[in-house]
């Protein structure tokens, strides 16, 4: 397995930390799901490192699980926000969106070996903005919160960070015809460090919520 693909084993470190706060009072539902869907995506990103190694084409695999991936985030996000109109937007978001990749690929961006890279834009560009009323909303608040012990503060801080740099590094991607070797090296290894990150900030998430007693105080 090469240097560049070692995020993964974050994405399973992040699941055992996931798995670790599971049995704690929840604050929010999608802490059942959550160690459940970072072992899904361990799997898959697992499989598409195999699928990849072996000279086997990975794009639908990657379309399906990121539609997946963005409906999962976009239900993260509105069970975080406060505002009740963003909330049902995103609502509506979460029943257009999948309908969107689909028509995507059946008109647009069409056949297994094409990444549906308008409506991952679409998703980026929604995470972000959600993101973002997350941070606003923490801003204008009047309580005081603590945000190294907050999983919210860390969870919005990894997809904001993420998908903000992440999707110009991939949108550049897209002028390249035949992009080398040099290039692709380099790529993976920007893209692993910012998977890194993320899934760090998911582990924090789960680890700030397990209140460790002193016993030398």
């Amino acid at each position: 397995m090469l240097l560049g693909d070692a995020y993964i084993w974050f994405i399973l470190f992040a699941a055992i930390a996931a798995f670790s706060a599971f049995f704690l009072k929840r604050i929010s539902l999608f802490f059942f799901f959550f160690p459940f869907y970072l072992l899904t995506t361990f799997f898959v990103e697992y499989m598409g490192i195999w699928l990849s190694n072996h000279g086997q084409t990975t794009t639908l695999l990657y379309n399906i699980f990121t539609t997946f991936e963005f409906m999962f985030y976009f239900w993260i996000l509105r069970t975080i926000i406060s505002n009740k109109k963003i909330k049902n937007i995103l609502i509506y978001i979460m029943i257009i969106y999948p309908i969107l990749v689909v028509l995507n690929m059946l008109f647009l961006q069409k056949g297994t070996f094409q990444f549906h890279t308008i409506t991952y834009s679409l998703g980026c560009f929604i995470v972000v903005g959600s993101a973002i009323t997350y941070f606003y909303e923490l801003f204008q608040s009047d309580q005081s919160t603590d945000l190294v012990r907050d999983p919210y503060f860390w969870i919005c801080s990894g997809l904001l960070f993420f998908y903000s740099c992440g999707y110009p590094l991939f949108a550049v991607t897209n002028f390249f015809a035949a992009p080398t070797n040099v290039f692709i090296q380099n790529y993976n290894s920007i893209s692993s460090i910012l998977n890194i990150l993320l899934y760090s900030s998911f582990i924090i998430a789960s680890l700030c919520r397990i209140r460790i007693r002193s016993f030398f105080s």
